[in-house]
């Protein structure tokens, strides 16, 4: 019988999320993974601007499930620690076209929890809606917007799409577990049809490209008569 291990070598965990984050993350130093046990994974970055990096990319996702990031410093043991945030840029649709400033989002931080204002508004922007970078408590629902007054123009439902979105539970909006890990799914045998489901694949934006221009402007033309 052929020896198999000849020809197919078993990776570890650690190997693998080694692996699949070098080229993603393109660290200017080393990195070292370990096993933490429990599913935590301790990374050791060689350089502190690729752990910064690293913070400031999420979210990361391994085999389509979300990677939870926290620093740690060693001083309290791993199974001690809480993994219950991650970051995402969420979109902000349903504006009102005047109200598609930086002013107008920051004026709603009370109802989403703001990680940082962007240096440049063109991060913040995308033609039709806004933007923000928003800390999220994974360990509840995704929250899918907010009814907002407009002021002098009435009421209105800002709706949240959250980029770069993982798997998600579309039964109870989760990101810890899909539908058939959900205990709304379970208790329904299956039956839960879709309509009756409070999420959808409307909660995931499409990627934003700030570098590509939304808004063009142009000089007008002057025709001069003979």
């Amino acid at each position: 019988m052929e020896d198999l291990t000849s020809r197919w070598k078993i990776l570890s965990l650690t190997e693998v999320v080694a692996k699949t984050f070098q080229p993603i993350w393109q660290t200017r130093g080393n990195f070292e993974v370990c096993d933490g046990k429990d599913n935590i994974l301790l990374i050791t970055f060689e350089m502190e601007v690729d752990a910064e990096k690293v913070i400031q990319g999420q979210p990361w996702a391994f085999d389509k499930h979300l990677v939870a990031l926290l620093p740690y410093d060693g001083a309290v043991p791993v199974n001690e620690l809480v993994f219950e945030s991650a970051t995402f840029w969420v979109q902000i649709h349903n504006f009102p076209f005047q109200l598609l400033t930086m002013e107008a989002v920051l004026s709603i931080r009370e109802t989403i929890r703001q990680v940082s204002r962007p240096k440049d508004v063109g991060e913040m922007k995308g033609g039709n809606f806004m933007r923000v970078r928003v800390e999220v408590d994974i360990m509840k629902s995704l929250c899918r917007g907010r009814r907002i007054s407009w002021d002098h123009l009435g009421e209105g439902w800002a709706a949240f799409m959250y980029e770069c979105l993982p798997n998600i539970c579309y039964c109870c909006g989760l990101v810890l577990h899909d539908n058939k890990d959900c205990d709304l799914w379970l208790s329904s045998r299956g039956s839960l049809r879709i309509e009756k489901q409070q999420f959808g694949s409307w909660i995931r934006a499409p990627q934003f490209n700030h570098v590509k221009k939304t808004v063009g402007r142009y000089r007008g033309m002057i025709n001069q008569g003979g």
